[in-house]
């Protein structure tokens, strides 16, 4: 059965975009180091594989879940050096999985297509053992840029108000695409707490994401001072996108 992922190019997606690429991978370092048990992990919605290689060195059990055999197929050519990985299609809203089956769940570029993420939250949940921790990525409603035209525009409400933000066109939305939301980080809390998590830790993440930024400053220093102000920046969520550290309670 044909998924929107089968008919278009994602690794060319992240062409041109080296730098929010590795400002992600420099977050999940961060993250992972802060989990003490780490022997199986999850990676919930993986694609052809972009992260796995910054986890697949620090478990022995990795299971990349997808429902894009086309990315799957991708990934287990991209990742063929690595023996501890496994592949299997599977939607986040129902794991091919058996219950408390992994130590880290990984949900990275996936809550943005879900308008009601809860039960992909719970699904996590349902596969991690006791204690277990859910590292998860969304995009932000209520980063500095939405903030400032916001205010721009008198809308005085707009961080207070915890519906999601759908990105699509009005032609895109009629014809049915799949979604591209924007959340509030309260509303991801919401769902995560009623999911049985607790939220360890967050980070904001590409903090610079903007095309005059990105022309002007070296790589080498925009990823500098994105490691740097990650933690800081994540107090007033002002980067477009937000990685949380949740433990299972």
């Amino acid at each position: 059965m044909a998924v929107p992922y089968d008919s278009y190019n994602y690794p060319q997606f992240w062409h041109g975009r080296e730098y929010e690429d590795k400002a992600e991978k420099i977050c999940l370092k961060k993250l992972l180091a802060k989990i003490p048990q780490k022997n199986s992990i999850i990676d919930i919605g993986g694609g052809f594989g972009r992260l796995a290689e910054i986890y697949a060195q620090e478990f022995e059990k990795c299971l990349l879940i997808d429902p894009s055999e086309k990315l799957l197929n991708l990934a287990k050519k991209n990742l063929k050096n690595f023996k501890n990985i496994k592949f299997q299609t599977g939607t986040g809203e129902n794991l091919p999985v058996e219950d408390a089956s992994f130590d880290v769940a990984l949900m990275v570029r996936v809550v943005h297509h879900l308008p009601n993420p809860e039960k992909a939250f719970q699904e996590a949940s349902r596969a991690l053992k006791p204690q277990g921790f859910l590292i998860l990525e969304f995009a932000n409603k209520i980063h500095f840029l939405a903030r400032l035209r916001s205010w721009l525009m008198a809308d005085f409400g707009f961080t207070s108000n915890l519906e999601s933000v759908d990105q699509r066109s009005a032609k895109s939305i009629a014809s049915g695409t799949i979604p591209f939301l924007n959340h509030h980080p309260e509303f991801i809390k919401q769902n995560l707490e009623k999911s049985g998590f607790k939220v360890i830790s967050s980070l904001s993440v590409s903090n610079f994401r903007h095309p005059i930024l990105k022309k002007i400053i070296p790589l080498i220093l925009l990823l500098f001072l994105e490691s740097k102000i990650q933690r800081l920046t994540s107090k007033c969520y002002f980067g477009p996108s937000i990685f949380i550290l949740a433990q299972k309670t």
